[in-house]
């Protein structure tokens, strides 16, 4: 008789364990049925976070228990704090907002920049859908074939973010001139087509992949440096920053700035979103990104994807916030252009 109430127990236990799962499943389904959710891409159109904001949302939305429709709208500037501000404090936290924007929105919060009106360890990070490397390219009528000529050449770059620029000047002796006030990579992208400026830093390979192969194929481009610890397995040839450094402190800076390729692409949602709503948009993402259809899709215009769950975006901003003050101190110096 124990034997037997025992195993009553257990039925019951796990029955009303699996219902009231199909019941926080159904719950989850009715809340986001026959509803419109935003992805704020924090980009002009044409670039390679729009293209990658552009296809997660086509992706989740048949994810999503409920099937919401995902509307997705541009909001440049500042390199993405325009849209991280918005996402953090004007979206909507019921779980109905997405957003995208650059990787190093993180930087300009963790050296307090007032600008940076939000506390990125308190955004919901999603995923991220690819892992990346920033490259530094020149047109090739400049002519410049190694990093050695690159480093010493007074060549214009167009540039969204002046970071990498500003690394390579004020951390290795460069001479690189940081050409502002374009609202997004597309217009430098122009830009350099056009001849105004020599080259452009701080472009990721996969956003070159996507939106301008045939920078590659014809060899229109010369690549000069990749941001990485590890060469591409299409860039063999192509030297490593890490390459340059050669104190403790260079190098616990390079591991900093690096430790921003795992967000290449990420998705993020408002803080204060219910639990289980930003559980329920994690393994959307996450079958968004085993998903044929969405894979096809990417392919189809060289969109890379080597995706990393949003758990570990969350632990990885935490881990990038607790960096000592020192090498925070430093680093934005070195952005700043104050060293």
């Amino acid at each position: 008789m124990l034997a037997l109430n025992a195993l009553m127990r257990n039925c019951i236990f796990f029955g009303v364990l699996f219902s009231a799962s199909g019941t926080h499943a159904d719950e989850i389904a009715d809340f986001y049925r026959n509803k419109r959710m935003t992805m704020s891409i924090g980009s002009t159109s044409g670039d390679g976070t729009d293209l990658y904001g552009r296809l997660v949302a086509r992706a989740m939305s048949k994810h999503i228990p409920g099937n919401p429709q995902i509307i997705a709208t541009n909001i440049p500037g500042a390199n993405g704090l325009v849209a991280a501000n918005h996402l953090y404090n004007l979206a909507s936290k019921d779980g109905l907002a997405l957003g995208t924007f650059s990787r190093y929105v993180v930087f300009e919060a963790l050296w307090n920049n007032p600008l940076a009106r939000f506390t990125p360890d308190r955004f919901n990070w999603i995923g991220n859908v690819n892992v990346d490397v920033s490259v530094c390219v020149t047109w090739h009528s400049v002519g410049v074939k190694s990093l050695a000529e690159f480093m010493r050449r007074d060549l214009k770059i167009g540039v969204t973010n002046e970071s990498h620029v500003n690394i390579l000047n004020n951390m290795f002796g460069a001479k690189l001139v940081a050409i502002k006030g374009y609202p997004g990579g597309n217009e430098v992208n122009i830009a350099l087509e056009r001849g105004e400026v020599d080259g452009r830093c701080n472009i990721s390979w996969s956003a070159i992949l996507a939106a301008k192969p045939n920078w590659v194929r014809d060899k229109q481009i010369d690549i000069l440096i990749q941001f990485s610890h590890r060469k591409l397995n299409d860039l063999p040839d192509v030297p490593l920053v890490t390459d340059l450094a050669s104190t403790d402190s260079q190098k616990k800076i390079l591991n900093l700035v690096l430790a921003s390729q795992m967000m290449a692409r990420v998705i993020v949602s408002p803080p204060d979103v219910p639990a289980e709503r930003v559980s329920a948009l994690r393994r959307a993402f996450d079958q968004a990104m085993i998903d044929q259809d969405f894979l096809s899709e990417a392919a189809k215009v060289n969109a890379p994807v080597d995706p990393v769950a949003g758990v570990e975006i969350q632990d990885l901003v935490a881990e990038m916030l607790r960096t000592p003050s020192s090498i925070v101190k430093e680093f934005q110096a070195i952005v700043d252009g104050r060293l």
